[in-house]
């Protein structure tokens, strides 16, 4: 716990400044860091250096231009090797896991079968799923704008036939014994897993999961986007055969998510989307030729500045080495769940065997705003409160066994007072001090409103 890790991150940034209640001004403490990272200080200075070069990616015959398509290819490659992925595989540039997730979606809508995600699941792993699978159910019907809403509803309906779902046990853990029986009794073309909970922590048997997936007969598409900056990940010796990601989870906030998959899968499929700088030509009679490569699914042009940091990200991340990384992370979190233990008023969602880099809790007496609130005006913490898009996950939490008022606050046009949990999230760019700050704080709130 020695090492320190600020240093990577210009000093603005770690030393940023708030004003808290009673006008006193204190450095503010990032535990949101789940949600969204600060660039590193390699990061910013990459894409500047790029920035004086950058040129119009695949289109140009000037200097710049090849320049700028040599770093942006040469991004893909630093991306594969980062996750170990195969070497046939293609690299899709995204604007972010859900924009992943989306383009994945609309490839297997064209497939037989049916698709698998667990309970667990952040929403953008699986509406997109929904959506798809509904949208290519519903065929060719074609409704008037005031049809539409009928339209919508029969797409969730017929959507959610087709995405079937396994569920987490008490514990928030999988039943392998229950995958098995969905995937031996279904037709299921793919099976989505998310590698961590973004609300437990829990990091399932990610190889196990993939060899039952292909035991019969099913692809695996893996959600990394809350492990790759935590956990070593091999795409090959964990049986992934699609792996989605978002920049800005691991200090790469600069609109970039990518994509991972065979290239002969790719390349059996039109484009997700279509238009310039994806195909080389277009005939007379205006059917046009897909290129067989990764340029097939690079439409318009490219986010190459959020390729660029991606790449640059993850070079540091190697050069650090996520198992100290994973080692840093949680004995801060360990030391952190220790403490909180024992505070009377607070209550824990998280189970010590799972801990990573969040802390998700609840104070006795107070909502999970009102907490997250007080530690961000009385304290300059910063956290998340709500629902996490894992609203399943929330609802076992709580025990919640009537959604009926849960429905009746939406409609109502108040969704944050939604009952939720508090979450702490931390990585390289938090130190001891945050956590015994977070901790004094967590103790005054609850030692303030638990009688």
């Amino acid at each position: 716990m020695a090492k320190n890790y600020q240093n990577l991150f210009r000093k603005d940034i770690v030393k940023f400044k708030v004003k808290i209640k009673g006008g006193k001004t204190v450095d503010y403490v990032n535990l949101d860091n789940a949600a969204t990272t600060p660039p590193l200080k390699c990061v910013e200075e990459d894409v500047a250096k790029y920035m004086a070069i950058y040129g119009s990616v695949h289109r140009g015959s000037g200097y710049k231009s090849q320049k700028s398509t040599k770093l942006y290819e040469q991004s893909r490659d630093i991306i594969k090797d980062f996750v170990h992925a195969p070497q046939d595989s293609y690299v899709l540039f995204t604007g972010n896991t859900t924009g992943g997730m989306n383009a994945a979606a609309y490839f297997f809508a064209q497939l037989k079968g049916k698709v698998m995600v667990s309970d667990i699941e952040h929403s953008s792993s699986w509406l997109p799923w929904v959506k798809n699978e509904g949208t290519k159910l519903l065929g060719s019907k074609q409704f008037s704008l005031d049809e539409i809403d009928d339209h919508n509803s029969e797409i969730q309906k017929l959507g959610l036939k087709q995405v079937l779902m396994y569920s987490s046990n008490q514990n928030f853990e999988f039943d392998m014994d229950d995958i098995e029986r969905q995937l031996k009794n279904n037709s299921i073309k793919v099976l989505v897993l998310t590698a961590s909970s973004n609300l437990t922590g829990y990091c399932p048997n990610i190889k196990k999961i993939g060899k039952l997936a292909h035991k019969y007969g099913a692809f695996f598409l893996v959600d990394a986007c809350q492990f790759i900056q935590h956990h070593p990940i091999d795409m090959q010796k964990m049986k992934i055969d699609f792996l989605v990601a978002s920049g800005h989870k691991f200090y790469a906030p600069y609109g970039g998510g990518f994509l991972i998959g065979p290239k002969n899968f790719f390349d059996k499929f039109l484009p997700y989307q279509i238009g310039g700088g994806n195909l080389p030509y277009i005939k007379s009679d205006g059917y046009f030729i897909r290129y067989q490569n990764q340029m097939a699914h690079d439409p318009g042009t490219p986010n190459a500045i959020g390729a660029v940091s991606m790449a640059s990200a993850l070079k540091k991340l190697s050069a650090i080495g996520i198992k100290n990384i994973e080692a840093y992370e949680r004995s801060l979190v360990e030391y952190v769940f220790d403490e909180l233990s024992k505070v009377k008023g607070v209550e824990l969602y998280v189970k010590k065997k799972f801990l990573s880099s969040i802390i998700t809790f609840n104070t006795k007496g107070l909502s999970a705003q009102k907490t997250a609130d007080l530690l961000n005006n009385n304290y300059g913490i910063g956290t998340r409160a709500g629902n996490f898009c894992v609203y399943h996950v929330v609802r076992k939490l709580l025990d919640v066994q009537d959604e009926t008022p849960l429905v009746e606050i939406v409609n109502s046009g108040h969704p944050e007072k939604l009952p939720g949990v508090v979450r702490a999230s931390f990585s390289i760019q938090n130190t001891m001090s945050d956590a015994n700050r977070f901790i004094k704080a967590i103790k005054e709130i609850a030692k303030q409103n638990y009688r």
